[in-house]
């Protein structure tokens, strides 16, 4: 298995963190009577 540099390790930290928050949004009563184009484009 290769190591990750600082830089990929910081990447994938980010990406995951983001990816929590969209998940997030999307379980959220937020996003209750929105049309699906609405959704896909926030």
């Amino acid at each position: 298995m290769q190591a990750f540099t600082s830089n990929q390790g910081m990447f994938w930290s980010q990406a995951r963190e983001l990816s929590v928050q969209i998940v997030r949004w999307l379980d959220s009563d937020s996003i209750c009577g929105l049309e699906p184009s609405q959704i896909e484009s926030k």
